[in-house]
């Protein structure tokens, strides 16, 4: 736990190139804001090839909902058990929020990676500035880090003036 003005201590960098990373851990925070509220949280995430396990917890850190997804299934359940499915995780959440989030993509998004068709603005080091991809708009920061193969620390989402997700990665694992 960090007190007061402790810095925290710099995120892992991959011995790969972000282009070769396929599976990650990732620990941080969230806050969401749509037309109908906000939100904002903790969670860890799991991504495989496999599939992924996305964990959200209230910012006590009690567990809120669980997502599991994998190819042609996803399910999601609340901390009062109830469970919803879906063919995919971008439809579970569309379904059960009532708004879109990309969830497939934000495996790339997380890593720093653009997605299919997606438009970059990178820095001197080849990093990812900002990223826009059909009708999101994806803001990087990497902290103080120099390196190229960082991860991102920070990253703002926004969907025009409907949405934004805001999420703070704390800890990176990567093979």
């Amino acid at each position: 736990m960090l007190a007061g003005c402790a810095t925290p201590p710099p995120l892992h960098s991959p011995s790969l190139p972000r282009e070769s990373v396929r599976s990650f851990q990732m620990e941080g925070r969230f806050s969401l804001r749509h037309a109908d509220g906000s939100y904002s949280g903790k969670m860890a995430w799991n991504h495989s090839p496999q599939g992924d396990d996305i964990f959200l917890m209230n910012p006590f850190g009690q567990g809120a909902a669980e997502i599991q997804s994998r190819p042609g299934m996803a399910r999601l359940v609340t901390a009062e058990q109830k469970t919803y499915e879906a063919e995919s995780a971008d439809q579970l959440v569309a379904d059960v929020l009532g708004y879109p989030l990309p969830v497939a993509a934000l495996a790339d998004w997380l890593l720093g990676r653009p997605s299919p068709g997606g438009e970059g603005r990178h820095d001197a080091q080849g990093r990812l500035l900002e990223l826009r991809a059909e009708s999101w708009r994806i803001e990087y920061d990497y902290g103080d880090s120099l390196d190229a193969r960082a991860l991102p620390q920070r990253l703002t989402i926004h969907r025009g003036e409907e949405l934004d997700l805001k999420l703070r990665i704390d800890t990176w694992s990567t093979p």
